[in-house]
């Protein structure tokens, strides 16, 4: 008997793909982030917005880096595949909003790397062909972290500034038989300040030691501080929006997983098509609403995804607890204003991230929208959520949605005041 979490979990929106054969597009990124692995001294830097899989992109880097074959297999890349003496140990950890600075983000990687766990863990997760079993072989890397860090060496460790910490670190890893390190630092633009990380990279990069910095941007420059210092270094990789034709693989990918488990479904093609129309080259969408629809039709014991189950999942996105934030946000935005949302929903429509309010301010108006721009400076307040902002990089006249995947989420629900959302899709359509 199939086990639930195995329907549930064949679409991943809230958490990163980790098995290569459960990932899919991106393979012009996947070959240049592996040749940045392969060249010396490189800072390979994954960047763009939110909802794109940066993350994912990231954990399959690290099972390149590796020697995990099975996804530059997969995008005929083979002849990348990192030899024995090119392979690295990843540590992977994570900003939060509570990371203030240089010096902490530094100590999360001293306390990944003194425990292992970054290996631990990725020694556990799936490696579904033969060549990937064979290729992600971590034995090497059972070592004793007791042995190799003893408390002694812990306190002289301490006395070091976070920095030489670090180094120390390295140094004390390398002396037990591990000599290349990758470490990957994700969502770097969490943290408040990054003053001082460009410099410390470019110092502590080199043939043996790599990192991997990961982060929403629109720029590199917003993304790390002071990276003159590091600019011959960096070997940038943006994550854009997904075509259709990858957007349509993940949920190839999604039911041929299943299929390997026993689970016979299958989707219209309709339905497919509905699927990446909604995502709008988000692969967020593709795997909540995906998810949804995949639930439905496995409690109504049918086997084909229809395009009416697709419908249905986008209708019940504002209630999905995955997206439960974009509801909230959407609530906060237009609270009590009819033309609020006129114009929240207008500005949502542009299909680029920098929307030109010259094109948005003659459709509010001819919707009756007097003076749009009040509605877009109540938009940009906190008591607003702060929805929007003004590219500090662009003249007046344009503004941006902080988070892209809540501009997506836009377009799919309904308003709340009756009527908008039609009346804004009509007009929107027939503007000059």
């Amino acid at each position: 008997m199939v086990d639930r979490s195995t329907i549930l979990n064949a679409f991943r929106p809230n958490s990163e793909i980790e098995n290569p054969a459960a990932f899919a597009g991106r393979t012009r990124e996947v070959r240049n982030l592996t040749d940045a692995l392969l060249t010396d001294r490189s800072c390979p830097v994954i960047y763009g917005e939110r909802g794109l899989g940066k993350t994912s992109l990231a954990v399959q880097m690290a099972r390149i880096a590796l020697g995990d074959s099975a996804l530059l297999e997969q995008v005929g890349a083979s002849g990348s595949i990192l030899s024995a003496d090119e392979v690295f140990v990843p540590f992977i950890v994570s900003c939060s909003d509570a990371t203030r600075n240089k010096d902490e983000i530094l100590q999360r990687l001293i306390n990944t790397a003194e425990g292992y766990k970054t290996l631990a863990g990725l020694e556990g997760r799936e490696a579904d062909s033969a060549t990937s079993r064979k290729k992600l072989n971590l034995k090497v890397f059972e070592l004793e972290s007791t042995k190799n860090f003893s408390a002694a060496e812990k306190r002289k460790h301490s006395r070091l500034n976070v920095e030489d910490r670090l180094l120390a670190v390295i140094d004390a890893i390398q002396a037990s038989g591990i000599h290349k390190f990758l470490f990957v630092i994700d969502e770097l633009d969490r943290a408040a300040n990054t003053d001082g990380l460009a410099n410390f990279i470019k110092n502590a990069s080199s043939d043996s030691v790599k990192f991997l910095l990961v982060g929403i941007a629109n720029n590199i420059s917003t993304l790390v501080s002071g990276h003159e210092s590091i600019e011959r270094n960096l070997q940038p990789v943006r994550v854009r929006t997904m075509n259709r034709a990858e957007l349509a693989e993940i949920v190839e990918r999604a039911l041929a997983l299943l299929r390997g488990n026993g689970v016979e479904i299958d989707v219209a093609p309709d339905a497919t098509e509905r699927l990446v129309s909604a995502a709008g080259g988000y692969p967020w969408f593709v795997h909540i609403l995906g998810q949804e629809a995949l639930r439905s039709v496995w409690d109504s014991k049918r086997s084909t995804i229809q395009a009416t189950d697709v419908d249905e999942a986008i209708r019940a996105l504002a209630q999905n607890r995955f997206a439960q934030q974009f509801s909230d946000a959407y609530q906060m935005a237009v609270r009590d204003s009819r033309t609020r949302e006129i114009v929240l929903r207008l500005i949502a429509k542009w299909p680029e991230n920098d929307v030109p309010l010259s094109e948005v301010y003659p459709v509010a108006k001819r919707l009756g929208v007097s003076n749009p721009s009040v509605s877009k400076k109540d938009l940009m307040l906190v008591r607003h959520g702060s929805v929007i902002l003004a590219p500090p990089e662009h003249e007046r006249g344009v503004v941006r949605f902080r988070n892209a995947v809540f501009k997506r989420s836009i377009n799919l629900r309904h308003s709340i005041y009756s009527g908008v959302r039609g009346e804004v899709d009509e007009a929107w359509g027939n503007r000059t």
